[in-house]
C-alpha cells in the first residue's frame, strides 16, 4: 500500500512532458522499508522516553497544555510556563489548530510522536524525486538504473542524518515538521507545481513564525534563478508579510511586550533595527560573534555527514541563510547544537538539496572530463560510467562514519538505548487517576507532561492558585534541591494542604480539605525498600558492617536517562539493629589520585532524606541512589557512615567486619569497592593486577625490606632505553607483611653519572585500581604499583640511575632499608636499575 502512495506521489510530480521513467518497483519498496523503519523506530524511542518519565515540562508539557486546550475552544491557552498564558506570545504555530484534532482519536502525545515521526520519515520521498529529476535531468550518460540507487541513497542519508534524528527525538515540536515541507515545496518549485507549491508553502511556514524567511528565500530562488518573477515576487510579499505579523505583531499581542526572543540578540544591539545597521557599524561586533560560538565547525558538523559536497553547488545552501543566522547570530548556546536540539531542523532541507545538486555537478564535470580525453583511455572506457558507484561510496562512508559518532539509530554514538518503563513508572498513574479534571495544579517538572490537559497547571514550585499538587521525590526535584523539595512538603502539610494520596515516593496533596490527613503514611517509603527481598541479588555483592549497626549488602550501577546524562551508583543496605540516630550514608567517587570527584555532601541519597535510618525496621533492605552525575573514563567507588559531619574522622562509623579483598582507610572509616572505566555507555569493574604484565618481570633474588614491614618483591621495567622527553613507565611490587599505621610517601630519583638528581617523582601509593595508602594495605597480599616519569626534553646523552625509597611525609623523614643483602642497598634507597638516553 506505502509503495503505491509512493510511486503515484513521484510520478504525479515530475515535471510535465519530462521523459522521465517511474522508478524500479524494487527500489519504491526499499524506499518504503525505510521510511516505515524510521517512523517505527523513532515513535517507540519517543514513547518509551515519555512513558519513562523522561519527558518534560518544557517543552512537552506546555505543548501538550496548548493543544488540548486548543481543541477545547482556549486556543493556544497555557499557563505551565512562568509568565505566559498563550503559547502566541512564543511562537507561532497554526498547524498545532489541525494537530489538536488529533486528540478526538487518541488524546495523549503518543499520538503527537506517531505524527512527527511519520511526517519527518515522509520527507525521504521529495529527497528521493527531487535527486531523481536532478540527476535525470542533466541527462548524464550514465547507466539508468544507477540514477534510483543514488536517488535512494540520498533518502537514507537524509534519514540517517543526526541533526534531524535529533529533533525528531526532541519530543515533539512543530518546527520538527518543517524539512519535509520545505523539501516538498522545494521540489515543486523546481517542477513548476505552483499548486503543490503554495499548499506546501503554506504548512511549512505554519510550523513556526522563522520559516517564512525560508519561503521568502525560495521565493528569490524562483525570481532570481528561474526568472519566474510573478511566481518570485508574490512569493517574497506574502512571506515577508506573514514574518511581519508573526514576529512583529502576533507574539506582542499576546505578551504584552516585544517578542520575547529578542533578547537572545541583544549583544548585537539594543533594537532589531540596531541589530541591522551594526552590520555596516560594527562588523567586528557579529565577526566576534561568530568566531566566539565556533560558528566554522558548526556548518562543518552540518556538512560532514555528505562529504561536503554541498560546497560543490553552494547556491541552495542560502536558502536556510536565514535559520542559520538565527541560530548562530543567538547568544542563546543551546541554538548553536548541531546533532542534538530542534533548532537546526530548519537548516536540514538547505544542506540536503544542496548536497544533491552538488552530486549532479560533480557528474556533470566528470562526463565533461572523460569527453575532453583529459584522463587515460582506459578510464574513460571503464571508470566514467562508474563515477556513480564511487560517489555514493565516498557519500555511505561519510554518512555511516558521522553516524558513528553522533547518530541515534543502534550503533550510533547518541543512541540512547531503550529506556525502561518500571514499576514505579507505572504507578503514577494510579495518583494520576485520583486528580480532578478541573483541578488547578502544580506539578512535578517529569510529571508535568502526563497530567497537563487542563486549564491551569503549574511547574512545581510555581503554586499560584493551584489547588492541587503532585510530586515524585524520587525523580529529579529539579527547581528545588532534593533537602529544599522535603521542606517544602513539610510547610505545605503545615499549611492548608493534606494528602489525597502518598504511595511509593509519589505525593498528592490538596488545599482546604480539613478531611485529609497530615502524616505521610508507611506505603510512600516504599520506593526505599526492596519489596520481593526473596529475589532480592545486587549487581554486585559485597559485605562491610559499620559498627555492627549498618551493613552494606552490594551495589548496582547504571546509566541515568539522557537528558540527565552521567552514572547512578545503587547500594543497597540493611540496619543490624534498632538505630536511634539518624546516620549519614556516604558513599563517593574519586580519581586515580584519591582526589574526591563526587560525594553526597552537596548532593544526598534522596531515600535518607524521606526514609532516615531511625525509621529503618530490621527486616528491611533499604535502597539508595546517587543523583546522575559524569564521573569520567575511570573512577573508584568508596563508602562509609558518619553520624554527621563526615569530615570530623571521629564521628564516622569504624568498619567491624569487610569482605577480604577490600581495601578500608583511615583507620577503618571507609572501604573502596572498586574501580569502573566506563566509556560508550558501558561499563566495566576492574580488577586488582595481581601480577606481573611484562615477561621482563622478576621477584628480586634478595630480600629488600624498609622499616621491617614494607617488602620490595620486585621491579618492572618494560623498556631501558629512552628518548628526552619521553616518558618512563615501571612498576613496583610490593608486599606489607604487617598492618601499618602512617601513610608513607615513595619516591624515585633520576641520578646522572655525578649523582645529581635530573628528575624526580612522588606519590602516594597506588595500585592498578588507584589510591592505596600504606594504612591501608592488606599483610600479605601484593600491591602492583605503576608509574611514569616524564624526562627532561633536553637531558643529555648517557646512561642514568634510578633509586627508590620511602618518607614520611610529615616530617620529611626517609624510611630505613632493614634488610637488604645486596650491593644495590644504601641505607635508606635501593638502585632500581638502570636506563639509556639516547
Amino acid at each position: 500500500m506505502i509503495e503505491n502512495h509512493i510511486e503515484k506521489s513521484i510520478r504525479s510530480a515530475h515535471l510535465r512532458g519530462s521523459q522521465i521513467p517511474s522508478p524500479k518497483p524494487l527500489v519504491i519498496s526499499l524506499l518504503a522499508i525505510l521510511i516505515v523503519c524510521f517512523t517505527i523506530f523513532f515513535t517507540v524511542q519517543l514513547v518509551l522516553h515519555y512513558r519513562s518519565f523522561a519527558s518534560r515540562s518544557l517543552d512537552l508539557g506546555n505543548m501538550n497544555q496548548a493543544i488540548w486546550n486548543t481543541l477545547h475552544g482556549r486556543p493556544f491557552h497555557q499557563t505551565n510556563q512562568p509568565g505566559v498564558t498563550n503559547r502566541l506570545s512564543l511562537h507561532v504555530e497554526p498547524i498545532l489548530i489541525p494537530i489538536s484534532w488529533l486528540y478526538l482519536i487518541y488524546s495523549t502525545p503518543e499520538i503527537l510522536f506517531l505524527l512527527q515521526a511519520i511526517v519527518v520519515a515522509l520527507g525521504a520521498i521529495p529527497i528521493f524525486a527531487l535527486a531523481r529529476w536532478k540527476l535525470r535531468n542533466h541527462k548524464l550518460e550514465v547507466c539508468d538504473s544507477w540514477y534510483d540507487v543514488l536517488a535512494l541513497l540520498f533518502a537514507f542519508v537524509y534519514l540517517m542524518y543526526p541533526p534531524l534524528q535529533g529533533a525528531t527525538l526532541l519530543d515533539f515540536h512543530a518546527v520538527t515538521l518543517a524539512p519535509t515541507f520545505l523539501l516538498a515545496t522545494f521540489y515543486y518549485l523546481e517542477t513548476r507545481r505552483p499548486i503543490h507549491f503554495a499548499i506546501f508553502a503554506m504548512l511549512a511556514m505554519a510550523c513556526k513564525e522563522e520559516i517564512s524567511l525560508l519561503i521568502m528565500m525560495m521565493g528569490l530562488y524562483a525570481l532570481l534563478i528561474h526568472r519566474q518573477y510573478r511566481w518570485g515576487l508574490v512569493t517574497i510579499i506574502l512571506s515577508l508579510t506573514w514574518a511581519y505579523l508573526a514576529v512583529f505583531a502576533i507574539p506582542p499581542m499576546f505578551a504584552g511586550t516585544e517578542n520575547q526572543h529578542w533578547n537572545r540578540y541583544q549583544h548585537l544591539g539594543e533594537s532589531p533595527i540596531d541589530m541591522v545597521l551594526n552590520i555596516f557599524r560594527q562588523p567586528m561586533l557579529y565577526i566576534n560573534h561568530l568566531k566566539s560560538i565556533q560558528a566554522i565547525e558548526y556548518i562543518g558538523f552540518l556538512l560532514m555527514p555528505i562529504a561536503y559536497l554541498a560546497l560543490l553547488n553552494p547556491i541552495p545552501l542560502l536558502l536556510g541563510l536565514p535559520s542559520l543566522g538565527i541560530n548562530l547570530l543567538s547568544s542563546f548556546p543551546a541554538m548553536q547544537e548541531v546533532n542534538r536540539l530542534i533548532y537546526v531542523a530548519p537548516i536540514v532541507p538547505s544542506v540536503m538539496i544542496a548536497s544533491i545538486y552538488g552530486t549532479s555537478n560533480l557528474l556533470r564535470f566528470i562526463q565533461k572530463t572523460c569527453r575532453t580525453g583529459i584522463l587515460p583511455v582506459y578510464v574513460v572506457r571503464t571508470g566514467c560510467p562508474h563515477s556513480m558507484i564511487a560517489i555514493g561510496l565516498i557519500i555511505l562512508m561519510a554518512t555511516v562514519m558521522y553516524h558513528a559518532d553522533y547518530g541515534y539509530f543502534p550503533g550510533g554514538g547518541q543512541f540512547r538505548g531503550w529506556e525502561k518503563v518500571t514499576a514505579h513508572h507505572q504507578k503514577a498513574y494510579r495518583i494520576f487517576e485520583q486528580i480532578p479534571p478541573d483541578a488547578k495544579l502544580s506539578a512535578h517538572d517529569r510529571l508535568d507532561p502526563h497530567v497537563s490537559q487542563r486549564e491551569t497547571i503549574y511547574i512545581f514550585d510555581l503554586i499560584n492558585d493551584a489547588d492541587h499538587i503532585v510530586l515524585d521525590v524520587t525523580a529529579s526535584s529539579w527547581p528545588l534541591h532534593p533537602i529544599q523539595l522535603q521542606q517544602r512538603v513539610t510547610e505545605f502539610l503545615n499549611d492548608d494542604f493534606g494528602i489525597v494520596s502518598a504511595w511509593d515516593g509519589y505525593l498528592l496533596l490538596a488545599r482546604n480539605r480539613s478531611n485529609l490527613p497530615k502524616t505521610l503514611p508507611d506505603k510512600f517509603y516504599d520506593f526505599a525498600r526492596i519489596m520481593d527481598i526473596e529475589s532480592f541479588q545486587p549487581q554486585y555483592p559485597t559485605s562491610i558492617v559499620f559498627a555492627d549497626k549498618i551493613r552494606l549488602l552490594g551495589y548496582d550501577l547504571g546509566f541515568a536517562p539522557p537528558d540527565d546524562g552521567g552514572m547512578i551508583a545503587t547500594f543497597y543496605w540493611q540496619a543490624l539493629q534498632p538505630l536511634e540516630h539518624d546516620y549519614a550514608l556516604y558513599p563517593f567517587f574519586m580519581s586515580r589520585d584519591g582526589t574526591v570527584i563526587e560525594d553526597t555532601s552537596q548532593r544526598p541519597l534522596v531515600a535518607t532524606i524521606w526514609y532516615p535510618t531511625s525509621q529503618w525496621k530490621t527486616d528491611e533492605i533499604i535502597i539508595t541512589h546517587t543523583l546522575p552525575r559524569e564521573l569520567g573514563e575511570q573512577f573508584t567507588i568508596a563508602v562509609g557512615v558518619t553520624k554527621e559531619n563526615w569530615l570530623d574522622e571521629a564521628q564516622r562509623l569504624s568498619i567491624t567486619h569487610a569482605d577480604d579483598e577490600l581495601y578500608l582507610y583511615e583507620n577503618r572509616t571507609w572501604g573502596r569497592l572498586g574501580t569502573v572505566h566506563a566509556k560508550d555507555k558501558s561499563f566495566v569493574l576492574l580488577t586488582p593486577q595481581v601480577h606481573a604484565k611484562d615477561k621482563s618481570f622478576v621477584f628480586l633474588p634478595h630480600l629488600v625490606m624498609f622499616g621491617d614491614v614494607i617488602h620490595l618483591m620486585g621491579i618492572d621495567f618494560p623498556n631501558e632505553t629512552y628518548r628526552p622527553g619521553e616518558t618512563m613507565t615501571f612498576s613496583l611490587y610490593w608486599q606489607a607483611t604487617s598492618s601499618l599505621t602512617i601513610d608513607l610517601t615513595n619516591f624515585v630519583h633520576v641520578l646522572n653519572s655525578s649523582d645529581k638528581i635530573v628528575t624526580q617523582l612522588d606519590w602516594q601509593p597506588q595500585d592498578s585500581l588507584g589510591y592505596l595508602p600504606t594504612t591501608s594495605w592488606q599483610p600479605n597480599h601484593l600491591v602492583v604499583d605503576s608509574q611514569s616519569i616524564k624526562l627532561p626534553s633536553d637531558l643529555p646523552v648517557g646512561s642514568y640511575r634510578l633509586i627508590l625509597g620511602w618518607y614520611y611525609n610529615v616530617t620529611g623523614e626517609r624510611i630505613p632499608l632493614t634488610t637488604c643483602d645486596s650491593k644495590e642497598c644504601v641505607a635508606d634507597v635501593v638502585e632500581m636499575g638502570t636506563i639509556k638516553v639516547k
